[in-house]
């Protein structure tokens, strides 16, 4: 429904300017947040028996997380201009709203950790109450904001989704971690900071680099066909993160919980053979149904102004496809912190995807970024079947 109205009232190249915003957005929470959640995730699912060491850890990383998202708020606000030609296309009537961003960013900061820590013990629940209820704020606040300030509203609503979603987060943190346990003196323990450093690497490798190539791709479609045409690759991935938030979510919530909680290689093994044959031949029914479906999706996301969108639907469900693939397997580097393997492996992707889209899209335009994609997932899964082979295959 949100993609309905920012299509309705902003069009394809209101949607390529947010598609930049939400990727500049991304980057700045990964690395407000260090990359640690993940970390967060298992340090919560192993200790949380342990209330003295769990407070003292979350009491560490609340602070710590707090002044690094201040830091880097500081510096998106004096580097307002340089940042903007970057996101806005040179269209520097839109650089103020990064001043929004950077206001907002502590509350999105804060709103992952308190979600990752919720993650943690396991309130599959609490976390599904606040997706709900962050998509209700979202859609409502989009809205208002499009309907009186059209694409200014728009890229102005991201920040303040942001805000609202930490009160969600915010309500049930608390009630498990009180003000006194959080702002109660502090002394910094940098061993347990340390441990959290493979986390980091792996995930600000991704998190930082992903924001960044897509940034170039929507600005190499914009230089090379249109904004307009950029603009029908941003609600192709629109389109598709709706579907692959059901992959995204089994994996963060309940997979990978669930193998941190294992101990020895044999049940990690059984865990993620299970997901694959319970979960996948599920996804590839509605990446099917979603192709058959194509020009009703549009229809109902989007407007006859996003019909071209339809030519970009093969390419991007067989790149999601083998993308959910890789997901289940990939986040194995996260349980036993291969650092090597996963930034190897993450390497390969994030080259085949540069090269690719850099060949391909001026031959083929748009088609050509989601051709990339799915050549891209193709390459990285083969990839880490290689590298996980002897997991893999093993009688």
């Amino acid at each position: 429904m949100s993609s309905k109205v920012i299509a309705y009232f902003v069009g394809p190249s209101g949607m390529a300017l947010m598609g930049n915003l939400r990727s500049f957005t991304s980057l700045l929470e990964s690395v407000g947040t260090l990359g640690i959640q993940n970390g967060v995730l298992q340090n919560v699912a192993k200790n949380h028996q342990d209330r003295v060491k769990l407070n003292y850890f979350v009491r560490l990383i609340f602070w710590t997380l707090l002044f690094f998202s201040l830091l880097i708020s500081t510096v998106l606000i004096f580097g307002n201009s340089y940042f903007g030609k970057m996101i806005f296309n040179r269209q520097s009537e839109y650089n103020f709203i990064l001043n929004f961003v950077a206001f907002f960013l502590p509350f999105q900061v804060f709103h992952l950790f308190f979600v990752t820590v919720l993650n943690g013990f396991s309130y599959y629940k609490k976390v599904t109450l606040i997706s709900i209820y962050g998509y209700i704020a979202s859609l409502l606040t989009s809205f208002v904001f499009i309907w009186f300030y059209g694409v200014f509203g728009a890229l102005v609503s991201i920040s303040i989704t942001s805000f609202l979603l930490f009160l969600f987060s915010s309500f049930y943190f608390f009630k498990e971690f009180s003000f006194g346990i959080i702002f109660k003196r502090i002394q910094i323990d940098f061993s347990v900071l340390k441990g959290l450093i493979p986390f980091g690497i792996m995930s600000l490798f991704t998190a930082v680099l992903t924001p960044v190539l897509y940034i170039f791709i929507r600005n190499l479609i914009a230089k090379e066909v249109s904004i307009e045409a950029s603009g029908w690759f941003e609600a192709m991935q629109r389109i598709s993160g709706f579907y692959f938030m059901f992959i995204s979510t089994l994996v963060s919530f309940y997979f990978l919980p669930e193998l941190i909680k294992t101990s020895s290689e044999h049940e990690k093994l059984a865990i993620t053979t299970k997901f694959f044959k319970q979960v996948i031949p599920v996804f590839l029914i509605t990446l099917i149904g979603v192709y058959f479906c194509k020009d009703f999706i549009i229809k109902l996301l989007l407007t006859s102004d996003f019909y071209q969108v339809r030519e970009l639907f093969v390419w991007q469900l067989v790149g999601d496809f083998f993308k959910a693939m890789s997901l289940i397997l990939g986040i194995r580097f996260y349980v036993i912190k291969d650092l090597k393997g996963y930034l190897l492996t993450e390497s390969i992707s994030f080259l085949v995807f540069f090269v690719a889209s850099w060949f391909w899209i001026p031959i083929y335009g748009a088609i050509g970024a989601v051709i990339s994609y799915a050549a891209t997932y193709v390459v990285y899964f083969l990839a880490l079947v290689v590298y996980f082979r002897k997991v893999i295959f093993k009688a």
